[in-house]
């Protein structure tokens, strides 16, 4: 069995214009300057890969060298064999656009994989808002005529999230996130986006693209209900693609990773993350914001708080 064990990795800021600082006060991160909109926790793209802490080896080069024992025997690679997943933090200081991903057929020409994906809301302001869907009006005819134009907001449903939220987006689903949102982000490993309204900006829309991939089925709910687990965690969300998990912990924690890696990424408090290494490696202190690869071939991992330790467990929804 490969000496694969679990995995710190740096992660990648992106300044967008609807971004801000919050990730900083939410998440206690070391902001590079500039409004950040996202950081990327956990990526495997054409043109870029995270980057093992410390170290100049990348998850591309693990998934090239240890891509079974990594994800497990029955986990399928992402598109071109990359990392299936990508995990990110979100800070929606402004509203993004109103936008639409197409699903792992309709990326095919874009060669990429469709884009499934869900938010666990972490924080919020005062005027924080999500767009998910239509209202129960509106007619796919409607849609066809104001893509494109700031009327398509009136045929959109909007609500005002709470912190612990769980918001399923899967492919085809219209969609828009903020102001005012912190949000932690799983998603299929693509990077398809058909914009349908940007508020008047000039960056492209893609309206024909849009129209050819989104469904336009009111009366969706718009928050995932969490579900007690029988281990003392809460089941946020299990789709096809994903599964995420939530742990409160005030002692510590045995977590079994089923053949399958998981990624567990640290929501709140501090702590320690340790596996049987035979005493080779010592455990890993988890932070604020951190987010640990655990490799498939590492049977269980032990969590263990430092006061409190709150964190989200990412895997491939298989187990």
């Amino acid at each position: 069995m490969p000496d694969l064990k679990p995995i710190l990795f740096e992660r990648k800021y992106l300044v967008k214009n609807w971004g801000g600082r919050a990730l900083e006060r939410v998440l206690g991160l070391p902001l590079a300057p500039g409004n950040i909109g996202e950081t990327w926790e956990l990526f495997d793209r054409r043109d870029d890969s995270s980057r093992i802490r410390g170290s100049s080896v990348t998850l591309r080069e693990v998934m090239r060298d240890e891509r079974r024992a990594l994800l497990g025997r029955n986990v399928a690679p992402g598109f071109e064999g990359r990392f299936p997943l990508l995990l990110k933090f979100i800070d929606a200081r402004g509203s993004l656009s109103v936008q639409v991903h197409p699903d792992d057929a309709q990326a095919v020409g874009e060669r990429d994989s469709g884009k499934n994906e869900a938010w666990v809301v972490l924080d919020t302001g005062a005027d924080a808002r999500i767009v998910r869907g239509f209202k129960a009006s509106a007619t796919r005819e409607q849609f066809a005529a104001a893509a494109g134009t700031a009327a398509v907001e009136s045929l959109l449903w909007s609500f005002a999230p709470k912190v612990g939220d769980c918001i399923h987006v899967p492919a085809g689903t219209v969609h828009a996130i903020g102001p005012d949102v912190v949000l932690f982000e799983v998603q299929q490993n693509s990077d398809v986006t058909y914009r349908v309204w940007d508020g008047g900006s000039d960056r492209p829309l893609h309206i024909p693209q849009a129209l050819a991939v989104a469904r336009v089925t009111p009366g969706e709910p718009s928050t995932v209900s969490a579900r007690a687990l029988p281990d003392g965690g809460l089941l946020q969300i299990h789709e096809p693609h994903f599964r995420v998990r939530r742990y409160d912990l005030q002692q510590r924690t045995t977590l079994p990773t089923g053949g399958v890696f998981a990624a567990i990424t640290v929501i709140a408090g501090q702590g320690m993350l340790g596996w049987h290494s035979r005493g080779e490696d010592a455990p890993l202190h988890l932070r604020l914001g951190d987010t640990a690869l655990v490799p498939a071939c590492i049977e269980q991992v032990f969590l263990s708080p430092i006061g409190n330790l709150h964190v989200l467990v990412t895997d491939p929804g298989v187990v």
